[in-house]
């Protein structure tokens, strides 16, 4: 019986020890996107610069006009609001715990993306953070679905 227990124990540990980063949440609508709205990020004081950048980036590279507002600012109803919070842990090396994206348009949330990277065995958790960023924009934007975004976050990283 205690052979069993350890055994049940053992394979139970490296299953959790094997779940790789997910993405969770809601794309926003395409009628929002459609309208191709004006995007303001609200900056978070508490996040590292990076993530706000690779944010900047994607939008630029997508042909979206935006603007960064100070940290703590009001929504402007006329445009697509991303409010956006990243955590790092070190496990090893630095990486991309927890992070979140939301949307809001005309005073409504209208989508939002929630990443957590577990603090196990799994090393797919290491992976190019701004890289990353960009995969919850995709999806965030409808550009792909949760389950290739996820993939794609989920994917060892490069050597």
């Amino acid at each position: 019986m205690p052979f069993r227990l350890c055994l049940c124990g053992l394979i139970l540990a490296v299953f959790c020890g094997c779940a790789g980063p997910k993405c969770t949440g809601v794309a926003v609508d395409t009628q929002v996107l459609n309208e191709k709205p004006r995007v303001q990020i609200v900056d978070d004081n508490a996040t590292r610069p990076g993530f706000r950048a690779a944010m900047e980036s994607w939008l630029r590279r997508n042909n979206y006009t935006f603007d960064v507002q100070p940290d703590g600012s009001r929504h402007d109803l006329e445009k697509l609001t991303l409010e956006f919070e990243g955590h790092w842990a070190w496990d090893i090396a630095l990486f991309l715990s927890r992070a979140s994206i939301h949307a809001y348009h005309e005073g409504q949330r209208v989508g939002n993306v929630e990443y957590k990277a577990a603090n196990n065995f799994n090393t797919n958790k290491f992976g190019n953070a701004e890289e990353r960023i960009g995969y919850f924009m995709d999806i965030l934007f409808g550009k792909v679905s949760f389950a290739e975004g996820n993939r794609r976050i989920s994917a060892p990283p490069a050597e």
